[in-house]
């Protein structure tokens, strides 16, 4: 403690864009610098959202892109700055094992994104396969209860954690992330550049993210061509990634080339999403969804496969409508059931603003604190 603030530390693999980057920047960033001296740790001091940090925050990064450098880098960090509170967003076998070399009487928290089970299946990652898969579950195992307390994004990630791996419930805080909620709809205001859209007069779907398999793309341009049998929806993604060649490879093969664009990274989606009839999210899995509470929050209605994180945001039938089968003859239904009716839509558009509000960074970075103070 100095000054009679507390002393907290995120350690963080970099600050590229993703769900726990941008989650970790706003929660550190809400702490009430009277209370806490915040600091971040950066494996790679690297990422857009660098430059959100606020100015009191201190980022401390090594020198070395050796794996052994940069534990050793952390553990020196954390000897040298007598953090109370750890909490790693990711690297967390890594940034436990550094913590207690550092031989201090830092608590370390995971934050905890995703359901483990479902990355472990994923294919972007190299867990899915059979001996790698095995060792990363055992570790899981032992560092998950080695550590002082697990922070999950959602009741089901918590769930997951507790049926797969035998983490004691009363270990684990649900907490979600946090959205600045004025900033997405103050962005979501501005003007868009019309031809990132599919041409056309109808309905308008749009979907954000990385293009990753997990995400489950083709699933969605599959929905779309049921759709359109019916309704002559467009659809327009926004992000970038490695299955962007095999995506418009899918598209031109199904005849949707003029009703779907990809539009790549945008800095500012919201403008595109507030424009939307309807926002749309496929993945296999979610942890959270950032992305639905924004679209929530500009007051779209939104269609999500039903996953351990998208049942925590959306109210089935008042803001939203979740896909419990993820079939596009499912998914395409639901999508008529919000465009086909102006007054389901509004309805939902009014009550998805409303809902946003449980998500707002205030009450969230508050119930953080809580947590932190639990501990320290």
């Amino acid at each position: 403690m100095i000054d009679g603030r507390r002393r907290i530390c995120f350690v963080l693999p970099s600050l590229n864009g993703g769900g726990a980057e941008r989650a970790a920047v706003q929660i550190l960033n809400g702490l009430d610098p009277e209370r806490w001296t915040r600091t971040m740790f950066l494996l790679a001091r690297e990422g857009p959202y660098l430059a959100e940090v606020d100015r009191s925050v201190s980022i401390a990064s090594p020198d070395t892109a050796s794996r052994f450098g940069r534990w050793r880098a952390l553990r020196a960090f954390i000897a040298n700055e007598h953090p109370e509170i750890v909490m790693a967003f990711l690297s967390y076998f890594s940034v436990l094992a550094a913590t207690r070399a550092a031989n201090t009487r830092a608590k370390v928290i995971f934050n905890l994104q995703t359901p483990m089970s479902d990355f472990l299946t994923d294919a972007d990652y190299q867990w899915r396969q059979g001996g790698h898969k095995l060792m990363f579950s055992a570790i899981t195992r032992v560092a998950y209860g080695a550590a002082d307390a697990i922070v999950a994004t959602s009741q089901g990630v918590a769930g997951d954690l507790t049926a797969a791996f035998g983490v004691d419930p009363d270990r684990i805080r649900v907490v979600p992330n946090p959205v600045d909620l004025d900033r997405v709809r103050s962005a979501g205001a501005e003007a868009i550049d019309e031809r990132l859209l599919p041409a056309g007069d109808g309905p308008l779907i749009v979907a954000a993210g990385r293009l990753a398999e997990a995400k489950n793309y083709p699933l969605m341009i599959e929905s779309l061509l049921a759709l359109r049998k019916h309704l002559p929806a467009r659809l327009c993604i926004l992000g970038k990634g490695e299955m962007e060649e095999s995506l418009r490879r899918l598209i031109s093969e199904r005849g949707l080339s003029t009703a779907v664009s990809l539009a790549g990274f945008q800095p500012n989606p919201w403008k595109y999403i507030a424009r939307a009839d309807v926002f749309l999210l496929t993945s296999r899995y979610e942890g959270f969804g950032n992305v639905l509470i924004e679209a929530m929050a500009c007051g779209t209605p939104v269609v999500a496969t039903a996953s351990p994180g998208t049942r925590d945001i959306v109210t089935h039938g008042v803001d939203g409508l979740l896909v419990e089968s993820h079939t596009a003859d499912r998914i395409a239904a639901a999508l008529a059931d919000v465009l086909a009716d102006s007054g389901v839509r509004s309805a939902m558009s009014r009550a998805a603003i409303g809902s946003a509000e449980r998500f707002a960074s205030p009450g969230v970075v508050q119930r953080y604190e809580e947590v932190f103070a639990s501990l320290a």
